[in-house]
């Protein structure tokens, strides 16, 4: 069975519910890991993680940090937890305040 490792980069640039990364089609996708850095020099804010499930056509609350601090990384994913996505599903996220988070994610893609 082939894979790949890839990362999915993206900054935050609004505080609508944002796709930071979809399974391609026929693929399944193992999270490994996922971190937020507030940029922001001086302002805390919220950060929510969102899992969309394709199948069912739902989105749900991974997790829901209410402040991530100034000049901050939070690592969502520790101590050996994955996340596995089937094909079309989506890790999702919405922030408290625009252009404040980098978000990082390494991610394995298997056939």
């Amino acid at each position: 069975m082939p894979s790949t490792y890839i990362n999915a980069i993206k900054t935050l640039d609004s505080t609508s519910i944002t796709d930071i990364y979809e399974v391609p089609q026929g693929k399944t996708a193992i999270l490994k890991t996922i971190s937020a850095y507030n940029t922001n020099a001086s302002t805390a804010t919220s950060l929510i993680v969102h899992i969309y499930d394709s199948s069912a056509d739902a989105t749900t609350e991974f997790e829901k940090t209410a402040s991530i601090g100034a000049e901050t990384r939070q690592a969502y994913l520790e101590n050996g937890e994955v996340i596995v996505l089937e094909s079309k599903d989506k890790l999702r996220m919405t922030a408290g305040a625009s252009n404040y988070f980098d978000i990082f994610v390494s991610i394995l893609e298997v056939l």
